[in-house]
């Protein structure tokens, strides 16, 4: 009984340290990272913190999502920003002043389309007049 009482207070830094791990990976993570995921839901970040800084509370958005894209990619994103970018609301991209463009050429988007923030990754936030 003893010898299990030392060999358990022994390794007890061990067996504590393994609660510590959540909280020392939670503490790596950059702003971003706690903000929008460290998974990579958001595509490019910037531009979505830079949408969400544009956007008034009250915008409605649409998105686009050009040839590079497939659907799936094209969902996730659009639900991402759904619930991300709430109170804001997304529209039928033809009707929406405000624009998310998912690797699609800025010549789609109509004369007069200005490019707000643009990702490395394909994506596009802009306003049209």
């Amino acid at each position: 009984m003893l010898a299990a009482a030392v060999g358990g207070l022994a390794r007890l830094d061990e067996t504590l340290g393994l609660f510590d791990w959540r909280a020392d990976r939670n503490a790596s993570l950059t702003y971003l990272d706690r903000e929008y995921g460290d998974r990579g839901w958001a595509l490019d970040r910037r531009v979505i913190e830079d949408a969400r800084l544009w956007l008034p509370r009250d915008a409605e958005y649409g998105i686009v999502l050009g040839p590079r894209w497939d659907n799936l990619d094209g969902q996730v994103a659009a639900d991402f920003l759904k619930y991300f970018l709430l109170p804001r609301r997304e529209v039928d991209s033809g009707s929406a002043p405000w624009v998310f463009c998912y690797g699609c050429e800025v010549s789609v988007l109509g004369d007069g389309f200005k490019v707000l923030s643009r990702g490395r990754d394909g994506i596009l936030f802009g306003r049209r007049p």
